[in-house]
């Protein structure tokens, strides 16, 4: 199953060892995410290195690790599914609206714990821990 990875999902992973990061590197999904991802997080850099109580050398190495296992796709693949994207997002925040593009391009669902994604209802969004009990009854 392909699923898009918003920006709060690779932070989690990056701030604390646990359940998201162990999803993002070891769950049978095609994780996809897009370039504005990387740029959001490098604006935060100093903060979340801090945050995340790893040196600069060991931040660098998990970020790259985390974004070695996601599919980037870039802005121009989204262009034709924007406006649907915005009009979605517009009074729930619009700055999420490029995840709902992706998620309409590759016709999946978002991966967020950010709950004003469950606000709209064009695309379905799982949770983290929606997301493991989907991995648990499929294992089943």
């Amino acid at each position: 199953m392909e699923v898009v990875v918003n920006t709060s999902i690779i932070i989690s992973a990056l701030l604390k060892e646990g359940l998201t990061r162990k999803m993002i590197f070891f769950s049978p999904f095609e994780l996809y995410s897009l370039p504005y991802a990387r740029e959001e997080i490098e604006k935060h850099r100093t903060e979340l290195i801090t945050k995340s109580k790893l040196d600069e050398n060991a931040y660098q190495y998990l970020l790259d690790s985390i974004f070695s296992k996601l599919r980037i796709v870039e802005a121009d693949a989204l262009k034709p599914y924007e406006s649907k994207a915005v009009e979605v997002m517009k009074d729930i925040d619009i700055g999420d609206s490029p995840f709902i593009a992706l998620a309409l391009y590759l016709d999946c669902p978002i991966w967020s714990n950010d709950g004003h994604f469950k606000h709209q209802n064009i695309i379905k969004t799982y949770t983290t821990e929606e997301l493991l009990r989907l991995l648990q009854k499929e294992a089943v």
